[in-house]
C-alpha cells in the first residue's frame, strides 16, 4: 500500500468513525436542538453574505501577494476562477488535489512550483502570526486566564515570527551556502540536490519577507478576523436565543487552533466531533457544538459555488 492510498484509507476510516460517533451522541437530543433553531431569513442571508465576503478577502489577499512578490501574469478574474474551483476540489474527499491543480495552472502563468509552496508557507505562518498576536489580548478580557491557551498562542506567535523573519531567512541562506561547500554534501546526489533546493527556497523566502507585503497581508487578515468573528456570532444566533460572549470567543479560538493542524481541519466529522465534545465542557449539548462546525462548512461550500459561478460567467463573457 503506497503513501497516498494509506492516507486515503486513514481519512476514510476517521471520517466513518467520526460520523458514527456524531450519530450516537446526537440521536437522543437532536429534537431538543431542532426546536431551538432560529430559522430567521435575515440571519441566513447575512451569514451567506458574510462567507462570500470572507472568501473574497482570502482571494484578494492571495492575488495581492502574487502581484507584490512574483511575475504571475493571469488577471484577477482568471485567478479567482482558479481559486474557487480548486477550493471546491479541496472540499471534496480528494483534499490536496486542488492545490496540485492550482500549482499546475499557475505554472502556465509564470509562477513556479517553488513559488507556490513558498506562497502557502508564508500565508500559513503570517496568518498564524497575525491571528495569535491579535487573540492573545482579548483572551485576557473575554475569558478567565488560562495558562494553556496563553502558552499555545505565545508559542504559535514566536514560531511563526521565527519562520518568516527576514533575519532568520538571511542566516538560513548563509548556513546553506556554507553547507554546499562541504565535500560530503557535494559528492552525495540526494544531499546536494536537497541543499540546493532548500537554498533556493530560502532565497525566495528572503525576497518575499518584506514590510510592504506583510502590511498588505496584515490589513486583509485583520478584516478576515473581524468578519469571521461576526460570522460565528450569527451562527450562534441561529442556534441559540442567548449565549455568553465568552463561549463564542472560546469556540472562535478553538476553531483557529484546530485550523493550524490541516489534516484534522480537513477531515469532515473529526473537527465536528472535537468541538462537539468541547461544547459539552462549556455547557452546550454535543450536537450543538458539532452543528456550529457543520454550518460553518456548509456556508463555506455554498459560498465557493456562488463565487465560482460568478467568475466563471465573467470569464466566459470576457472571452
Amino acid at each position: 500500500m503506497n503513501k497516498n492510498k494509506f492516507y486515503s484509507f486513514i481519512k476514510v476510516s476517521v471520517l466513518l468513525i467520526s460520523l458514527f460517533f456524531l450519530f450516537e451522541n446526537s440521536k437522543e437530543n437532536y429534537k431538543t436542538v431542532l426546536i431551538k433553531i432560529n430559522f430567521d431569513i435575515q440571519i441566513i442571508f447575512s451569514s451567506i453574505l458574510l462567507v462570500i465576503i470572507i472568501q473574497n478577502l482570502l482571494n484578494i489577499r492571495s492575488f495581492y501577494f502574487l502581484n507584490l512578490t512574483s511575475k504571475y501574469n493571469a488577471n484577477f478574474s482568471e485567478w479567482s476562477s482558479l481559486f474557487y474551483l480548486t477550493g471546491l476540489i479541496n472540499h471534496s474527499p480528494f483534499w490536496g488535489a486542488g492545490h496540485i491543480l492550482r500549482s499546475y495552472e499557475m505554472k502556465k502563468n509564470n509562477y513556479s512550483h517553488k513559488e507556490y509552496v513558498n506562497m502557502y508557507i508564508f500565508i500559513f505562518f503570517w496568518g498564524t502570526l497575525v491571528y495569535s498576536s491579535l487573540l492573545i489580548l482579548p483572551s485576557f478580557f473575554l475569558i478567565e486566564f488560562n495558562s494553556y491557551i496563553s502558552t499555545i498562542l505565545l508559542i504559535l506567535f514566536i514560531l511563526s515570527l521565527i519562520v518568516t523573519s527576514k533575519i532568520t531567512l538571511k542566516y538560513c541562506v548563509k548556513i546553506l551556502n556554507h553547507l554546499n561547500l562541504f565535500k560530503f554534501i557535494k559528492n552525495n546526489k540526494f544531499s546536494n540536490y536537497l541543499s540546493k533546493e532548500l537554498l533556493k527556497m530560502a532565497k525566495l523566502s528572503a525576497l518575499v519577507s518584506n514590510k510592504k507585503v506583510f502590511f498588505n497581508f496584515f490589513f486583509f487578515t485583520l478584516l478576515l478576523i473581524c468578519f469571521e468573528y461576526s460570522l460565528f456570532n450569527l451562527i450562534f444566533k441561529f442556534l441559540f436565543k442567548a449565549i455568553d460572549p465568552s463561549v463564542i470567543f472560546l469556540f472562535f479560538l478553538s476553531n483557529f487552533l484546530i485550523r493550524m493542524v490541516k489534516p484534522i481541519d480537513n477531515i469532515i466529522g473529526f473537527k465536528e466531533t472535537i468541538l462537539g465534545l468541547y461544547g459539552q465542557q462549556l455547557g452546550l449539548l454535543f450536537l450543538e457544538g458539532a452543528l456550529i462546525v457543520m454550518i460553518w462548512r456548509l456556508l463555506g461550500l455554498i459560498s465557493l459555488i456562488i463565487n465560482y459561478i460568478i467568475y466563471y460567467v465573467i470569464n466566459k463573457f470576457s472571452y
